[in-house]
């Protein structure tokens, strides 16, 4: 049957209306050969038959999943990688939406098992993640930001990883309440997705929209957060303007069993530094409110760690502009300065030059006057 395709698809001259029949028809076959050997030459086969010709373009791109799938079973992933991703099926007009999605998030699969986070990069601009708001794309989304969660923990983007967690979660509890068919949803992945939506929060650099999701946090999954009073401690304590002296090991104690401190996560020892770095930090932006000058050593024992690591955290916060101080290490003294603002610098600029100008007014009035009294 294989010869009889190759042969008649390739005849001179034969239509493009028998090629696609003939083509569709052989599809139908498929999954009826006796052996996974047969049911592979087939595949391969109709590949070789519908390469390059537009008009049978699905059957081309569908013939080359299953072709990837069974190299992905047997173990032969770079092949399986370099076979799907020659198919542009974002260019596919004839396909539905719904499975070209699956063939690209099928494609970001393989080249994830690949670490290519060079070609992951390319492949998430493909969609667009307004697009996956649409009805019955719920199980697609999900698999979307299950997906790019490693690649964006790859790139030490925190915040980005914070929100895919935060948007499964609210993908979640949203597919639950709908009762959307076809999606299984348990409590111990939204328990999960919620965790990590807080706690890659937590380590996430200072920032407005970091305080901004802190809060949200607070406000809008309150009832979430109650259940996790770990959890609630943390986040209530980095939203006041209150000290919390770090203990590390008492912090790694009661937050080392979640998931982002975990062996199996990329970069897990890097997200406990972090996470006493923001506490250090924390720390350090409430002593700022409060003093304008502070003696190192004092300063150290306020906020729990040792003067050379205070002076790293100052230095730190200092070059990424978050906070303004000098250290004088000879008297062994921090000095906070308030950060000036736009705003408050036109300011200052507007007051300065309303009084020179008041000046040189009353200047000119009295040179006016010792003029007329000399006249007189």
């Amino acid at each position: 049957m294989r010869d009889f395709l190759v042969l008649l698809t390739k005849r001179r001259g034969q239509a493009k209306k028998a090629i696609a029949d003939m083509v569709q028809l052989a599809v139908t076959f498929i999954d009826k050969m006796p052996t996974r050997e047969e049911k592979f030459n087939l595949i391969s086969t109709i590949r070789e038959v519908t390469e390059g010709k537009i008009f049978v373009e699905v059957e081309y791109a569908r013939c080359t999943r299953q072709y990837a799938e069974m190299k992905e079973e047997d173990g032969q992933i770079d092949e399986a990688t370099d076979t799907i991703q020659e198919v542009q099926i974002e260019t596919y007009g004839s396909m539905e939406k719904k499975e070209k999605l699956e063939y690209i998030l099928y494609q970001l699969k393989l080249v994830l098992l690949r670490k290519d986070y060079v070609r992951t990069q390319i492949i998430l601009k493909k969609i667009s993640r307004k697009g996956l708001n649409e009805n019955g794309l719920e199980a697609i989304k999900l698999n979307y930001y299950s997906q790019i969660i490693e690649y964006y923990n790859h790139e030490k983007d925190n915040l980005e990883v914070a929100k895919c967690y935060q948007t499964l979660y609210d993908t979640m509890v949203a597919t639950e309440e709908a009762k959307v068919e076809g999606v299984e949803i348990t409590e111990q992945q939204k328990r999960s997705s919620f965790e990590n939506f807080v706690l890659y929060l937590m380590i996430t650099s200072y920032s407005n929209e970091q305080v901004d999701l802190l809060n949200i946090v607070n406000t809008k999954y309150s009832r979430e957060l109650e259940g996790i009073p770990t959890l609630e401690k943390f986040v209530h304590k980095f939203l006041v303007s209150e000290l919390m002296p770090l203990n590390e090991e008492k912090v790694q104690e009661e937050l080392g069993g979640y998931e982002p401190f975990q062996e199996a996560i990329e970069h897990n020892e890097d997200h406990l530094k972090l996470l006493f770095k923001q506490i250090i930090q924390h720390n350090l932006r409430v002593i700022e409110k409060y003093y304008a000058r502070i003696q190192l050593d004092r300063l150290s024992a306020l906020i729990g760690v040792g003067i050379e690591r205070t002076e790293n955290e100052i230095a730190d916060m200092v070059v990424n502009k978050r906070i303004v101080a000098k250290i004088n290490r000879l008297d062994g003294i921090v000095k906070f300065h308030k950060k000036e603002f736009v705003n408050d610098t036109l300011n200052n600029w507007n007051h300065d030059i309303k009084s020179l100008l008041g000046k040189i007014d009353k200047t000119c009035h009295l040179i006016n006057r010792e003029r007329v009294v000399y006249d007189n």
